[in-house]
């Protein structure tokens, strides 16, 4: 059996005074990169500093229906939005 093809996660720590703020630049950044195939938008996550093991989801990401994945914030409380709604 062939040998997995090794992957890597880059870490890029980013200080921010709160957690709003932090989710706010998370959403930022994912939107910024998100058309590169390699940065999996749906995965981001904030932590405290000095607790990164207590992550905070950026985005639902629920899968819908149809296979798509939601695109709003986590926890929100209307409905889900696939991904190709506007």
């Amino acid at each position: 059996m062939a040998e997995p093809t090794p992957r890597y996660v880059i870490h890029l720590p980013v200080m921010v005074a709160d957690l709003a703020g932090a989710l706010d630049l998370a959403r930022a950044l994912a939107g910024a990169l998100a058309s590169m195939p390699q940065v999996d938008v749906g995965g981001s996550t904030v932590s405290a500093e000095d607790a990164q093991h207590v992550r905070h989801w950026v985005f639902c990401d629920r899968v819908m229906p149809d296979r798509r994945r939601c695109v709003r914030q986590a926890d929100h409380d209307d409905a889900c939005s696939p991904v190709d709604d506007p």
